[in-house]
């Protein structure tokens, strides 16, 4: 009895002697992090309430967004803390608790953040951890080298937003949309999505004949879906991308930073967030060696 006393007025000891998440964040250079924090409002509840997860991003990596995207940040407040709220997570995450492949975490906004390992990193999404499991007071801190995007919802609502409808035309036509619709754990895609400038490009007859065709369209779609979470960082080296078409890939070939996919297409927008994977769009369609004598482009 004596020793279980003992310890409970230690670890009591011991918790008081910690900082809270606020400060903990301040010490482990995420100070940008809390003065937004404190600019909305969230900081109070993050200093007193909890426990919380906090995934918190450096100074450095708040530094690598161009100022003209910060600024527009700070004028609106309810995005300041959409962003701000898809950092935190509502109890403690501890490093155990992230050895399962795959796993999905929810964040107080109601979205959800990929963790997944590769090598002897962890990321969330597609920013590595740097720093894992500090605890403060009232929750946890894992320290990450970029500011997460909140996304835009599933890859479907996405698509809708960009300029994609030629593509989405070939979608519906093979009826993948409940596929890039659903938010399952463990199933997530990347999209290489051309917009409809890059259809523009090709004949217009032979298009059509390809979107008609629910073999063609399936092709064509199937070809531009990669399984699994691809964003702009693992596409700084000459290579090739797997496809849901099975046995054809894309081939990615870098020269001065300059990311061309099968030598034609390159990203317009990229590492657009999504709730069940990534989006890029591209400025040109993508043709598997089946549909070569189909399309012309």
């Amino acid at each position: 009895m004596f020793s279980l006393v003992f310890a409970a007025i230690c670890f009591g000891t011991l918790v008081q002697g910690m900082p809270s998440l606020v400060d903990l964040a301040t010490q482990l250079n995420a100070t940008r992090l809390v003065a937004l924090l404190k600019q909305s409002g969230l900081a109070d509840s993050l200093k007193s309430g909890g426990p919380y997860t906090i995934i918190a991003p450096t100074d450095a990596a708040f530094a690598a967004i161009p100022a003209a995207d910060m600024t527009k940040l700070n004028s609106d407040t309810a995005a300041l803390k959409n962003m701000l709220e898809y950092h935190v997570i509502q109890g403690e995450i501890f490093g155990w608790d992230l050895s399962m492949g795959g796993r999905m975490v929810q964040t107080i906004n109601g979205h959800a953040i990929r963790v997944s390992e590769s090598g002897n990193n962890i990321y969330f999404n597609n920013a590595k951890v740097l720093k894992i499991e500090k605890e403060a007071t009232n929750g946890v801190i894992y320290l990450i080298d970029t500011v997460l995007d909140v996304p835009e919802g599933t890859i479907l609502a996405v698509l809708q937003k960009y300029n994609a409808s030629m593509f989405l035309q070939a979608v519906h036509k093979i009826r993948y949309e409940r596929m890039l619709n659903h938010t399952y754990v463990g199933r997530h895609y990347t999209v290489f999505a051309p917009n409809d400038v890059a259809f523009n490009k090709l004949n217009k007859a032979q298009l059509d004949h390809i979107l008609q065709s629910s073999t063609y369209a399936s092709e064509l779609v199937r070809y531009h879906i990669h399984s699994g979470n691809l964003h702009i960082r693992s596409l700084d080296h000459n290579g090739r991308i797997s496809t849901l078409y099975t046995g054809h890939r894309i081939g990615v070939d870098i020269n001065n930073n300059d990311i061309r996919l099968n030598r034609v297409a390159r990203l317009s927008q990229s590492d657009i967030e999504c709730d069940n994977g990534v989006v890029h769009i591209i400025d040109h369609v993508l043709i598997p060696s089946t549909l070569s004598g189909q399309i012309i482009g």
